[in-house]
């Protein structure tokens, strides 16, 4: 018998990927339990690819990533935000996901703690604990608008707590951290010399109120911020994103990078190249897709009697259905059975997601709307 550690024994699957493999094998289920954009790759970076796709020349690349695609997230951040970063502080990654798990096992020690927000990104909560440190979670409730209590996070710090984590716009919770939340954070994070690990993923999908990058509030030799092609240009498959690190930590995640991946598809780093030639009107013609999404799911839910978080930005909406007396996972599982449609289970976000369903609104819009009918015909029909 090959023998499997305890840890990895007892560690779950992702809800999110449960439903979907039970929502593959249900033809013409509908998908709103992935945060996969629904807009195709676009055609602009599928032309320039072209000539380099076939001439062939397709190698390894530095771990780091291209140097041309480096220089040019650089250029991209002081134009965009007035964020002067230089290529050497950019690491490349496959997928922004691959940038938390580089964080955490550069930073942990065994059993040196983050602080992670619950409800959070799955992976988030898991990835801590698969590099031997310990996740604590800080809680997003819906009696504070999911914002964190600060009395709450100090309470949590230890002499083994390293980083905290900060998602906003929030997967799964669609909050955006408003201005002095992120001041708050800033000097939590001087006052007991924390990294900030920030994942950005979803910073050009705004509805309400603005994004703050948290560049501007936190010092940068305790900074990391994560960013993703995959959301912001439809390039999930492509498996793009990067990183803007403190120079003195850069060799260090490298390192982690090079024994794991050794580097980013060089095809995808190139696709990243062209995105970033993307006009602006290129993404906010998703941004506003969604946004009329948003509007049609909200007012649907309402109309239902749902109690439900509407999103200030990101890719989805939160949903109350403890009334139905069930875990979120039966219910997701009970509504994709009897009404042909895929959600995500709020408890694997944490335990505070425990009674509560993710519903992606990155979908087309006849999906999105025809989703919640069903979900309020479900209501219906159980009371």
């Amino acid at each position: 018998m090959v023998h499997i550690p305890e840890d990895i024994l007892n560690l779950p699957r992702s809800g999110i990927r449960e439903l979907m493999g039970m929502a593959l094998s249900l033809p013409g289920a509908i998908r709103l339990e992935m945060g996969e954009p629904h807009f195709p790759t676009p055609q602009p970076i599928l032309e320039g690819l072209r000539d380099f796709f076939f001439q062939g020349e397709i190698r390894y690349t530095p771990t780091v990533g291209i140097p041309s695609l480096r220089a040019k997230i650089a250029e991209k951040l002081r134009k965009d935000k007035g964020w002067e970063v230089t290529p050497d502080e950019v690491i490349v990654l496959p997928g922004s996901l691959f940038g938390t798990v580089t964080v955490f096992r550069t930073i942990l020690g065994p059993q040196d703690e983050v602080l992670v927000p619950d409800p959070g990104f799955t992976n988030h909560l898991f990835q801590v604990g698969l590099c031997g440190g310990r996740a604590v979670h800080y809680h997003l409730r819906p009696k504070n608008d999911y914002l964190p209590d600060f009395a709450e996070i100090e309470r949590c710090i230890t002499p083994k707590t390293r980083a905290i984590l900060v998602n906003s716009p929030s997967n799964p919770l669609g909050v955006v951290f408003p201005r002095e939340v992120l001041e708050t954070l800033a000097r939590l994070a001087e006052k007991y010399d924390l990294l900030v690990i920030s994942d950005e993923a979803y910073e050009k999908y705004i509805y309400q109120g603005e994004h703050l990058g948290l560049f501007r509030f936190v010092a940068p030799e305790r900074l990391v911020s994560i960013f993703s092609f995959s959301k912001t240009y439809a390039l999930t498959g492509w498996r793009v994103g990067y990183m803007v690190a403190p120079k003195d930590l850069v060799p260090h995640l490298a390192k982690v990078a090079e024994y794991l991946i050794a580097c980013t598809s060089h095809l995808s780093q190139k696709a990243a190249e062209i995105a970033l030639d993307l006009p602006e009107e290129e993404v906010q013609t998703m941004v506003e897709y969604y946004r009329g999404n948003v509007r049609v799911a909200s007012d649907l839910l309402r109309d239902g009697g749902f109690r439900f978080f509407e999103p200030q930005g990101g890719y989805y909406i939160w949903v109350d259905v403890r009334e139905f007396g069930m875990t979120s996972l039966d219910f997701c599982k009970a509504f994709l059975r009897e009404k042909s449609v895929a959600l995500a289970p709020g408890d694997t976000f944490g335990e505070s997601g425990e009674g509560f369903v993710r519903i992606s609104i990155c979908r087309k819009r006849e999906d999105v709307e025809e989703g919640i009918r069903r979900l309020v015909a479900f209501r219906r029909e159980r009371r």
